[in-house]
């Protein structure tokens, strides 16, 4: 016999909200299953004599929705392979057991599930909402359950349901008060058997103080524009940037190209790195800002030139972190075994690139980078080969050797120069720091040495010009604790 269930919507609460379809669905059910008996129809059923049964032991028995929701499907399906039965549930479009039932019934059966349409939770809540709550074409519904994951738009109108449990409602204020801020006002919807529904506007951070919960509870949070929040998400930044470029736009915004915005995605990103070795987190978020405004401000030039849009970027990136974690993202069952692979990152990298050797893999290094992190990209993928996996002491004997090659009788050696600036990066390397960094904090440390000395010579009534060389460089010293030297 070839299973087979009807859904069929309870509706929102009062069994006058039930459409006549589901009443006579549910008088006609040979066997009668709720998701829960919690629910306000469950005592209009007695009333009319009608027998079922539910499937809250389930709730007591899995610790997450998902695997909860697969193994009602799994038993939903075995009672409907020896009679048809009827599941009933609040809301079917937004019930998780109903979408598990969707994803696993038998497409060589297309009579097999059967889901009858009825009122929603939101469309109660909505008919009672207050004059004064903001409208908007754009609205989501979301189940409180799924709120973690999801990502809302701010700018849409939002609808929270099921929210049946304190605990689960202060999980969602802390999801919304990152992006609304906590003094929000917001519409809630308390659990109530009466048609119309009561409504209380209230500040988002007494979300989870109401006195009652249950899946009839619900929340509006009304959509608003940017210009009109403190909080924003990746699609308001793509809105300014768009605005910014637009004909009656900003004219700096409108003329810059990739290449006058070169200089200051290289200053921006050492922004960021001060701001990391500075220990400030604070700074760091507003310099990230300032990295990200470029990739959005690249963005938006390339889409006005056609070349290509945000979504390329956001897709390209995220094809790419997919590809070389096969382990992590397996699509399929080749990439499975490849998975169990022992190939390096910088193997997979070659295959993306075509690159068929470690020779060949060196021209996908940007020759536009800084001469040392140049070199430092170059040395990652010589140590692919074993014999050029250098032992640091046998490199620092080379940098000896070089220092007294740079000036012979006076004259300076280019040659001599460049092979110990080499050799400098690849001990670096080997030693796990970055050449870039630390010539930058050498750089950075002798400026701050130099300021407090002469800080420190003035304030004696001194000039550092009429200073000797040893006397100089013997204050710059102690301003630095001897740490940096010219």
């Amino acid at each position: 016999m070839k299973p087979k269930i009807t859904v069929v919507p309870l509706g929102p609460g009062s069994p006058d909200l039930m459409t006549l379809q589901a009443a006579d669905a549910l008088r006609a059910a040979s066997r009668l299953i709720l998701r829960t008996a919690r629910h306000p129809v469950s005592d209009w059923l007695r009333d009319q004599g009608i027998a079922f049964g539910s499937l809250d032991g389930f709730y007591d028995a899995y610790e997450d929705f998902d695997t909860m929701h697969e193994a009602m499907a799994r038993d939903l399906w075995a009672r409907a392979a020896e009679s048809p039965l009827t599941f009933a549930v609040m809301d079917p479009p937004r019930d998780g057991a109903v979408r598990a039932l969707r994803e696993t019934a038998d497409v060589q059966n297309p009579g097999a599930l059967r889901i009858l349409p009825g009122l929603s939770l939101m469309n109660a809540c909505e008919a009672m909402l207050p004059g004064d709550a903001p409208a908007s074409d754009a609205v989501r519904i979301v189940p409180a359950a799924d709120m973690l994951s999801a990502v809302p738009d701010p700018s849409a109108s939002l609808w929270v349901v099921e929210l049946d449990s304190a605990l689960l409602a202060g999980e969602v204020k802390l999801r919304l008060s990152d992006l609304y801020g906590d003094e929000r006002e917001v519409f809630f919807f308390p659990p109530s058997q009466k048609n119309p529904r009561p409504c209380r506007k209230i500040p988002l951070y007494l979300l989870d103080s109401q006195k009652a919960y249950d899946h009839t509870a619900a929340l509006f949070v009304p959509g608003a524009s940017y210009l009109s929040r403190d909080r924003f998400t990746f699609s308001d930044l793509q809105a300014i940037m768009s605005r910014l470029r637009a004909p009656d736009g900003c004219p700096w915004d409108r003329v810059q190209t990739h290449s006058s915005l070169t200089p200051y995605m290289v200053e921006e990103a050492w922004e960021v790195v001060s701001a990391v070795e500075d220990g400030d987190t604070d700074h760091l978020a507003d310099e990230l800002g300032d990295v990200l405004l470029q990739v959005f401000f690249h963005a938006s030039i390339a889409e006005s030139f056609d070349e290509f849009t945000m979504t390329d970027v956001v897709s390209d990136i995220c094809e790419k972190m997919i590809r070389r974690h096969p382990h992590l993202f397996a699509r399929s069952g080749a990439d499975a075994v490849r998975a169990d692979m022992t190939a390096s990152w910088e193997a997979l990298k070659r295959q993306e690139t075509g690159s068929r050797t470690v020779g060949e893999s060196l021209s996908d290094v940007s020759p536009a980078l800084p001469s040392l992190k140049y070199a430092i990209k170059l040395y990652k993928k010589l140590a692919q080969l074993p014999a050029l996996r250098r032992d640091p002491e046998a490199v620092a004997a080379d940098i000896r050797a070089l220092s007294g090659e740079i000036l012979r009788d006076g004259a300076f050696s280019e040659e001599s120069m460049s092979a110990l600036l080499l050799r400098c990066t690849e001990l670096c390397r080997l030693q796990d720091r970055d050449a870039e960094i630390l010539l930058h904090h050498g750089a950075d440390g002798l400026k701050t040495a130099v300021q407090r000395a002469e800080k420190a010579i003035l304030a004696e009534g001194r000039k550092p010009e009429d200073l000797t060389a040893d006397e100089l460089l013997r204050r710059i010293g102690e301003a630095s604790d001897g740490k940096e030297s010219i």
